[in-house]
């Protein structure tokens, strides 16, 4: 449920027991919830500092496949001054820390200074050789697509379509089984075909109305993931086709829902070998026939596609009456 964070008496428990091989539930609830709040929130949870500082720290030790998501909680806990201070004021955390593989150690010690004055000399001299993807500037950008596809996750769930929901709990359950078989990282590649194949089985009006909205929430955490990676969506432009026919004639059947589409088609349209599928004269006329306000959305999403919608429509995106 949204606003919920982690129970906090069965985390003291795990880490009491030292029993971080079951706190997967914890670990998700809380990644998911610091993510979505603000430095102020989070703030305001530091009595819990102490603890989870110890939880974060012992689950890392034993869940190797979560340590993309563990270097992403570090780095927003260290933004929040009040958890800093509580990092600072419990010596033992620094100990702990430093029984971590020297990898990871330098990982999290890229994030924050104070983590970096609190590992181990040799994860220290380790530092220069941490992957670009686990740099600051890379964690953040991974931070926010995990927040948004939370998000998405989340909007599905609370779906009143039974079958949207039940959709996503099963792909909930397949990820489970991907991090517990060793994967936390779904495969981007594969995440976007699911997405792609969820589209193209919409092909009547029924299914439409039944599953049109599962199968764009599936494609928008497709192209997050796979975002900027020209190479995954080049492999992929065979569907481009119908994928564009789908989200035209979604966003005019459902004119609400133009805030998700234009989102999907912002990230199509950043991949050359997507957007130029806009040179057909068959998607120029599926665009042009949506209502104006539609086209201005889409059209501010990309160049192309500004260019091709219609004078009115091309009048509102650059501001006009």
């Amino acid at each position: 449920m949204a606003g919920d964070w982690p129970n906090w008496t069965k985390l003291d428990q795990l880490v009491s027991q030292g029993n971080y091989m079951a706190g997967n539930s914890e670990f998700t609830v809380f990644k998911k919830k610091v993510l979505q709040s603000s430095v102020d929130e989070i703030g305001g949870l530091a009595v819990h500092a102490p603890i989870m500082w110890d939880f974060l720290i012992g689950f890392a030790a034993v869940k190797k496949m979560y340590r993309s998501l563990i270097i992403q909680v570090f780095h927003k806990l260290m933004q929040v001054p009040s958890w800093v201070i509580a990092w600072q004021g419990q010596p033992a955390l620094k100990e702990k820390l430093q029984t971590l593989h020297e990898d990871l150690q330098a990982a999290l010690g890229a994030q924050h200074e104070v983590l970096e004055r609190s590992i181990a000399p040799a994860a220290l001299k380790s530092m220069a050789q941490v992957s670009i993807h686990e740099r600051p500037e890379e964690v953040r950008k991974d931070m926010e697509r995990e927040r948004m596809v939370d998000a998405i996750r989340e909007e599905a769930s609370s779906s009143p379509s039974k079958r949207a929901s039940e959709a996503f709990d099963v792909a909930a359950e397949v990820g489970a089984e991907t991090v517990a078989e060793g994967n936390h990282d779904p495969d981007p590649r594969k995440t976007l075909q699911e997405g792609i194949d969820a589209v193209e089985a919409i092909d009547d009006a029924s299914k439409m109305d039944s599953g049109g909205s599962d199968a764009l929430n599936q494609l928008r955490i497709g192209c997050l993931m796979c975002a900027g990676n020209e190479d995954v969506f080049c492999s992929e432009m065979d569907h481009a086709l119908n994928v564009f026919n789908f989200l035209l004639s979604f966003v005019k059947q459902y004119p609400d829902a133009v805030e998700r589409v234009a989102e999907v088609m912002n990230q199509l349209m950043a991949s050359p070998s997507w957007s130029a599928m806009f040179d057909f004269s068959p998607l120029k006329e599926r665009l042009r026939d949506l209502p104006e306000e539609i086209q201005a959305a889409l059209g501010l999403q990309h160049e192309k596609v500004l260019g091709l919608i219609g004078p009115e429509a091309q009048k509102r995106a650059n501001g006009g009456s």
